[in-house]
C-alpha cells in the first residue's frame, strides 16, 4: 500500500449507474489531475491501459493481430492477480463481440490463418461458429439478446447492452487491495463505462436533432426534451 494511492482513492467521487444518472461525478480533465499523484511508471501503465482496454478506444487503422499482440504485451506487465483476471475477461468479451460481428458480415467459418481473437474462449468459438451464441451463453448471458440485437440492427440497443454486461461485471469485483492500482483501475473501468454511455447518448440525440430539422418534421416541444 503507497500513500498516494491512499489520497488518490479517496479523493474520488462515488460512481453511479451510467444507466440512471446522466453525468459522470468526475470530468476527464479533473480525473487526469488526480492520476497526477502517481509515480511516472504507474501513470504510464494506466494510460497504456486505457488506450487499449477503455471502450471504443481501439485504433480503427489496427488490424486483429495488431490489436491482440498490443493487449497481450499490456496484460504481461501486470502483476495483480485480481486485475489480471479483469483484463483476460475484456478480452474474452472483445473476442465473443468480433466474432459476432464477423459472422453477421457473412464470414461462415471462423478465420484461419490469423489471430483473430485472444483469451479462453477463442478454441470454443471457432468450434461452434455456426452456434447462434458459440454455446457460450453460459459464461454470457447477455451473448443470445447481443445477438438478436447485432440480426436486428439495433446498434443503440446492442451498445447499451455491452456496457450493461460490463457495469454489471465491474461493479460485481472487489480488489484484494482497496488502497492499491487494481482498486484504481476497477474505478478507471466503470468511469469510463459512464463516460461512454453519456457520450453515446448525446451522440444519438444530435443524430436525432439532424433527422428532425432535415425532414422538417414540426416536433413538439417535449419529444426536442426528450432527446436533449
Amino acid at each position: 500500500m503507497r500513500p498516494q494511492y491512499i489520497e488518490l482513492m479517496a479523493s474520488l467521487p462515488y460512481l453511479a449507474n451510467p444507466f440512471v444518472h446522466r453525468r459522470p461525478p468526475i470530468s476527464n480533465v479533473q480525473l487526469e489531475k488526480r492520476l497526477s499523484m502517481l509515480q511516472y511508471d504507474d501513470r504510464q501503465l494506466i494510460r497504456q491501459l486505457a488506450q487499449t482496454f477503455y471502450f471504443g478506444n481501439i485504433d480503427f487503422d489496427a488490424s486483429d493481430p495488431e490489436i491482440i499482440a498490443r493487449s497481450a504485451r499490456v496484460i504481461d506487465r501486470v502483476e495483480e492477480a485480481d486485475m489480471h483476471e479483469w483484463l483476460l475477461w475484456r478480452m474474452d468479451m472483445r473476442t465473443v463481440i468480433a466474432a459476432m460481428r464477423r459472422r453477421h458480415r457473412g464470414e461462415t467459418t471462423a478465420p484461419a490463418g490469423e489471430r483473430w481473437g485472444y483469451g479462453r474462449y477463442v478454441y470454443y468459438i471457432e468450434r461452434s461458429w455456426n452456434h447462434p451464441s458459440f454455446h457460450l451463453e453460459s459464461h454470457f448471458t447477455w451473448l443470445p439478446e447481443a445477438v438478436s440485437l447485432l440480426e436486428g440492427r439495433d446498434t443503440f440497443g446492442l451498445e447499451k447492452l455491452l456496457l450493461s454486461a460490463a457495469w454489471d461485471y465491474y461493479s460485481g469485483q472487489t480488489a484484494d487491495d482497496e488502497y492499491g492500482l487494481s482498486a484504481l483501475w476497477l474505478y478507471l473501468m466503470r468511469w469510463d463505462l459512464v463516460e461512454r454511455w453519456c457520450s453515446y447518448n448525446e451522440e444519438r440525440a444530435g443524430e436525432r436533432f439532424a433527422e428532425l430539422v432535415e425532414s422538417a418534421m414540426e416536433a413538439p416541444m417535449q419529444e426536442l426534451r426528450k432527446i436533449a
